[in-house]
């Protein structure tokens, strides 16, 4: 670690247009002490991770949202919960698999430090599903892991039995592998309304499968939960197995880009058309 670079250096260094992963200034900043300013800028990012004139802005910067979501593994408190949520609860956002990783990764983290606040994510995929939402809000199940059946079941269960609810079979196996109880009559019934579907290969099979798979988990008396936060180790560690990513395109830049057509407006926010500004680029 660079220990002559300071807070201000670290932040400039993420706030440039550099090349990779900015592993130096990163460590900097993660190996300080709990800081509120670090925390507020990284909910200000989190929260604008999709914000298209945010974005505009930061044309030249699109990865830092994901910066700052490493920082929150160290400078954050209770008050980032709502900003990791907006990650996976607002619709239409961007395929951004790394960013999307992180955040699972901070689900898991902020559930095991606050399991009283478990509720807040439940509440939110409730909210998500009563709306019928197509954002990503499976990424929220992790926090299930940390639920408590006494607590946290009837909601679980609720989710379970409500027609519109997604990724469910998803669900059941997290409701299971954190052995909720009270869970298991709801999986039950789905289960068994996907019975005659025994074609190998199709997606109400697979779908069986894995309803029949957490059944299964609900009877293991020890099981080790799936949890990425448990799963992924250090952060540093886990990067540099995808430092090629941003060797060989830029992947958040990629993946915003990625769905516009030509003729569409440009994401950048120039007003002109994609095929006419950052097409070209």
């Amino acid at each position: 670690m660079n220990e002559t670079m300071t807070k201000a250096d670290a932040l400039a260094v993420l706030h440039s247009d550099v090349d990779g992963i900015p592993f130096e200034a990163l460590e900097v900043l993660c190996s300080m002490p709990y800081d509120e300013d670090l925390e507020n800028k990284i909910i200000f990012h989190l929260d604008n991770a999709y914000n298209e004139r945010i974005l505009a802005l930061n044309k030249s910067l699109p990865n830092l949202p994901l910066w700052y979501a490493i920082l929150a593994e160290v400078h954050s408190t209770q008050k980032v919960i709502p900003s990791v949520i907006n990650l996976f609860t607002t619709p239409d956002s961007p395929d951004w698999d790394l960013l999307d990783e992180q955040g699972l990764y901070l689900v898991g983290m902020l559930s095991e430090r606050y399991p009283e606040l478990v509720v807040n994510f439940l509440d939110a995929i409730e909210k998500q599903v009563a709306k019928r939402s197509n954002a990503p809000y499976l990424f929220l199940y992790d926090s299930i892991y940390f639920a408590n059946d006494e607590v946290h079941g009837a909601q679980v269960s609720r989710l379970l039995s409500h027609p519109d609810t997604g990724w469910k079979p998803l669900l059941a196996v997290h409701a299971a592998e954190a052995k909720l109880n009270s869970c298991k009559s709801e999986v039950s019934e789905l289960h068994e309304s996907f019975q005659s579907y025994t074609e190998k290969g199709t997606n109400e099979n697979l779908i069986r499968e894995e309803l029949n798979y957490a059944l299964e988990l609900f009877e293991v008396k020890e099981s080790k939960p799936n949890c990425f936060y448990h799963q992924r180790g250090n952060w540093e560690a886990h990067y540099k197995k995808v430092v090629e990513l941003f060797e060989e395109e830029n992947p958040m830049l990629a993946n915003l880009f990625n769905n516009v057509g030509r003729n569409d407006a440009c994401p950048c926010g120039s007003g002109k058309k994609y095929k006419s500004c950052c097409l070209q680029s």
